[in-house]
């Protein structure tokens, strides 16, 4: 991994988009996160969520995706909870989904095939409500994700999820 500090510069680079179109530079600033959050993780993919709806019945929306690999991302654009209630529960929950192997994950039974071989997703908090996730992706072999991964990818969520907080704030007031 690089240095954070070098994932923060991309990830301020990034929103500048924001600064300048507001809610219409939301998928580029998506997308250039996401790449730089790649680029850092060294894995597959990386994504930016928001989550919609009520308890029992959220979605997250895919915002934006970086694929490392060629070829389309095999990620859904939308995922409910009712689909998939062993992630739901353990993001809303804990905060964090870690799994090294989601071909094994009892939480993620039915799921076949899965998206990602591994996937270390972190959910962000505005205020005690849960706004959006980043989302990390590895496939091919598992992969044990560590401390300093889920750490790092805390702090991004943070800084990322303030920046959608701040923009959907500047939009109200308008």
């Amino acid at each position: 991994m690089n240095s954070i500090e070098s994932l923060y510069a991309a990830m301020r680079g990034a929103a500048h988009v924001l600064d300048w179109e507001g809610s219409a530079g939301l998928r580029p600033f998506a997308c250039q996160t996401s790449e730089a959050l790649a680029r850092y993780f060294s894995c597959s993919h990386a994504s930016l969520w928001l989550l919609d709806g009520i308890p029992g019945h959220y979605q997250l929306r895919c915002l934006g995706s970086f694929e490392a690999e060629d070829g389309p991302s095999r990620q859904p654009a939308v995922c409910d909870q009712q689909a998939y209630p062993g992630y739901f529960d353990t993001l809303l929950t804990d905060g964090v989904f870690r799994c090294e192997d989601a071909c094994t994950d009892p939480r993620l039974f039915g799921l076949t095939p899965p998206t990602w071989r591994s996937m270390l997703d972190m959910a962000g908090q505005i205020n005690g409500r849960t706004v959006g996730v980043l989302a990390l992706g590895q496939r091919g072999s598992p992969r044990v994700w560590t401390r300093r991964e889920e750490l790092d990818l805390r702090r991004a969520t943070a800084k990322t999820c303030l920046r959608l907080h701040g923009l959907h704030m500047a939009l109200e007031t308008v």
